[in-house]
């Protein structure tokens, strides 16, 4: 499992991609969650009456992905195939205001190494950019 801290300065993120670029954004509480994997929004899923409901589950749309979102436990997989959940490594990557797993908010297909994390909570932003940043966290905000 991938664990970051994103050290997060409150300032705004400079404008990053045009908008016809972006895939992914958020705004309020109306998340945009995209897959780590396929870069796709994921959708919210409704959930059994039987499965705990800690908040809203987000699942990928891409035929048989296992990914899912959600604020409490970040990204995980819906399995229970133990072989597969060691095979695969999610990213969790922390906000350093509140501590909340972040989600991936958007990506800019033109720099592969671009993303752009959020917090479900406190709409802080993290840039994951290692063109120009060496890692994780060199521009920020809220």
């Amino acid at each position: 499992m991938l664990t970051d801290r994103c050290n997060c300065n409150p300032m705004s993120v400079p404008h990053i991609a045009h908008e016809s670029e972006r895939l992914g954004t958020s705004t309020g509480k109306e998340l945009h969650v995209l897959c780590y994997q396929h870069h796709t929004e994921m959708l919210l899923r409704l959930l059994s009456e039987s499965e705990p409901a800690e908040g809203p589950v987000y699942a990928c749309q891409e035929p048989g992905c296992l990914v899912r979102y959600d604020s409490a436990h970040g990204y995980f997989l819906d399995t229970e195939d133990a072989k597969t959940i060691e095979q695969e490594t999610a990213p969790q990557v922390s906000c350093s205001n509140d501590g909340q797993l972040m989600y991936l908010a958007e990506v800019d297909p033109e720099r592969r190494s671009f993303r752009l994390w959020k917090c479900p909570e406190c709409n802080l932003s993290c840039i994951n950019d290692e063109e120009s940043s060496g890692g994780l966290g060199k521009k920020m905000g809220a």
